[in-house]
């Protein structure tokens, strides 16, 4: 059973994370850590498995980015009111 369905309607309080700083800071900061504008102008050394290591740190920094929208999309964002729930019967159909 998923975790977040294991809480009762009335229980479950409106949640927007869009509207949390921490939520921008985090993401503005994985993005100007994937940009490589802090490094020096052709930097290309050292190789990391054969490719510059500001692909590998701008990789990282996406997949970081991507991470944290996930987890607030599926783990922090309630948009549904516990009325709408409780019409729906908790099924996904």
């Amino acid at each position: 059973m998923d975790r977040r369905r294991s809480e009762s309607p009335s229980s479950t309080a409106l949640r927007e994370p869009i509207r949390s700083p921490w939520l921008w800071v985090s993401l503005v900061l994985v993005v100007l850590a994937g940009v490589p504008f802090y490094l020096p102008t052709g930097t290309v050394e050292p190789l990391i498995g054969g490719v510059p290591y500001w692909l590998v740190v701008s990789l990282g920094a996406t997949l970081a980015f991507s991470a944290i929208t996930c987890w607030a999309c599926l783990r922090a964002w309630s948009l549904a009111e516990p009325e709408e729930e409780a019409a729906a019967g908790g099924s996904d159909s």
